[in-house]
């Protein structure tokens, strides 16, 4: 009896993905200046989440440490 093939992984998300998510969620944020950088990658981390790439460990607000 053959195994089944693992499906092959999803496509990473595009830059044009990135951008539009990333713009969301500085307008979400109230358009802070200064954190373009933290809107990308977590715009990147939520869209490989949803194509199941990788899990999403997003926070926009870090808990500060006591």
């Amino acid at each position: 009896m053959r195994k089944p093939r693992p499906a092959p992984p999803a496509p990473e998300p595009t830059e044009a993905q990135i951008q539009h998510e990333a713009y969301l969620l500085w307008l979400e944020e109230g358009r802070p200046a200064g954190r373009d950088l933290e809107h990308w990658l977590a715009a990147r981390e939520l869209l490989r989440h949803r194509h199941g790439r990788a899990p999403a460990a997003v926070a926009l607000h870090p808990v500060p440490a006591a």
